[in-house]
């Protein structure tokens, strides 16, 4: 969570804007209060996204989309005005973990713990498929563990009309989102069991249709408990390859009642938490910041440059950016700049909705930026990570994959050099995108080395290179 910038907006809607929750090439998420007093996650699109009638169609979508599936298990909408000249939708705000942020920081989730996320999950994706809506991208990041139960969020690509090529994450996506044909509700199934699988195990995600891999990883708890064949069962029958073989959202939850106690809670007695301590210290941490959130420090407005895109957020703090941002969002299609949709008048001088010093019209926007994504997929675990866009490096420790990472760079600037170094065990796939475009793929060890060769690891992989926008990738790797 971070203060607001002198150029932010101070309203949306009526509702006060108080903090910056996240910010990437499509939009910034800010802490709202609502008139009411009411804590609020209000998504507001770039004003130069905003200006493309497409990208208004497709927010016009994700606000649809959004609302159709809000409920107990996944955060209502609260207002939005998608055709406004600064479109804006607010969700409740929900003090609360990313699945995949406490799994990295506190190691698997006991078994008890993942049969109620299993179940929230299926609930959630009952109400979903109802709407006439399918997910296409159910994944850790995109689940949000609060000390209720656990909701998911995030439905930019479920708005997509007719997504173009791959849409979803890989290791998470069904083989029929692989291969391109049509996605249904059996789709978000498949990813429903990948997503399990990582939860209790960490497990192998890859589109084998497998069980979760053995449990070895340090547990919150400090004992991960029995092992649970049942639960296992069950993430092979999401996982199954074939689509009709896998079990609806409504069986699973059907499933899960069945094999839990008595009460029906899916393995948790009324009145225990569901969560390991450890987990829930970290929502109330959240929470307490969201009350207090850092003041705006004063200064003449300015233009902000997004370097960091969708950035990692501190431990316990910002997991709603994960409600509307994500690191790997579909890029808009690339275009002219288009104009304000016919009829749509500017806003008076001053108004606080619109962001705009008052006395004079909103400067031009600046161009897109143009954003460099590191991507890595595998078997790891990578030890350590450092990637760096223009000479900035930053520094990870026990990534956990997939991974991937989005830096924006000024379209001014006009070109980019990036770098990756990293030390990692099993094989790991890294891919490097620059505007789009494909600048490297590589994979590590090198193919076709014997396993008795090249050792048990650790091994090292090193590659850097500049673009230009327009011009041939340039690359180096050793």
């Amino acid at each position: 969570m971070e203060p607001l910038e002198p150029d932010d907006p101070r309203t949306l809607g009526g509702h006060r804007i108080l903090a910056r929750l996240g910010s990437g090439a499509t939009a910034v998420v800010y802490l709202g209060r609502s008139r009411g007093g009411r804590l609020l996650a209000v998504k507001a699109v770039h004003a130069e996204r905003a200006r493309r009638p497409e990208a208004r169609d497709h927010f016009v979508r994700e606000v649809a989309a959004t609302a159709a599936a809000g409920g107990v298990h996944s955060p209502p909408v609260v207002g939005a005005d998608p055709a406004g000249r600064v479109p804006w939708m607010a969700t409740e705000f929900v003090p609360s973990v990313p699945l995949h942020e406490a799994v990295e920081r506190f190691g698997p989730l006991p078994a008890r713990s993942v049969r109620r996320l299993a179940a929230g999950l299926a609930e959630a994706l009952v109400a979903v498929h109802r709407a006439g809506v399918v997910h296409r991208d159910v994944k850790p990041a995109n689940v949000l563990l609060t000390a209720d139960g656990p909701k998911l969020v995030d439905f930019g690509i479920a708005a997509a009309a007719q997504p173009a090529g791959l849409a979803g994450t890989p290791g998470f996506m069904s083989p029929e989102q692989v291969a391109g044909t049509e996605v249904g509700p059996a789709t978000d199934v498949y990813s429903l069991g990948s997503t399990l699988a990582y939860a209790y195990a960490r497990g192998d995600t890859g589109d084998t249709g497998d069980t979760a891999a053995p449990r070895g990883d340090a547990h919150p708890d400090g004992d991960p408990g029995p092992d649970d064949a049942a639960l296992r069962s069950l993430i092979a029958d999401c996982r199954r390859l074939d689509p009709a073989e896998r079990p609806t959202p409504a069986a699973l939850g059907d499933r899960l009642a069945r094999e839990s106690g008595p009460d029906g809670s899916a393995g948790t007695h009324p009145g225990a938490a569901w969560l390991p301590a450890p987990v829930l210290a970290a929502i109330d941490a959240h929470a307490g910041e969201a009350a207090n959130p850092p003041l705006a420090p004063a200064g003449p407005p300015r233009r902000r440059l997004l370097l960091g895109g969708a950035a990692a957020v501190a431990a316990g703090a910002g997991a709603v950016v994960l409600l509307v941002l994500r690191e790997d969002e579909p890029r808009p299609v690339p275009g002219d700049e288009a104009l304000p949709a016919a009829g749509e008048s500017a806003p008076p001088a001053g108004d606080p909705d619109s962001g705009s010093p008052a006395g004079g019209a909103e400067p031009e926007p600046p161009a897109e930026p143009v954003p460099v994504e590191f991507a890595l997929t595998g078997d790891g675990p990578v030890e350590r990570l450092t990637y760096a866009v223009n000479r900035e490096p930053k520094t990870l420790k026990n990534v956990s994959l997939p991974w991937r990472k989005t830096v924006e760079v000024p379209r001014e600037n006009g070109s980019a050099a990036w770098s990756i170094d990293m030390s990692h065990h099993g094989e790991v796939t890294y891919v490097i995108h620059v505007d789009g475009r494909e600048a490297m793929s590589q994979r590590s060890p090198a193919p076709g080395i014997p396993g008795a060769v090249r050792g048990p690891g650790p091994y090292h992989a090193e590659a850097g290179g500049e673009i230009a926008w327009g011009s041939p990738p340039d690359d180096t790797s050793a």
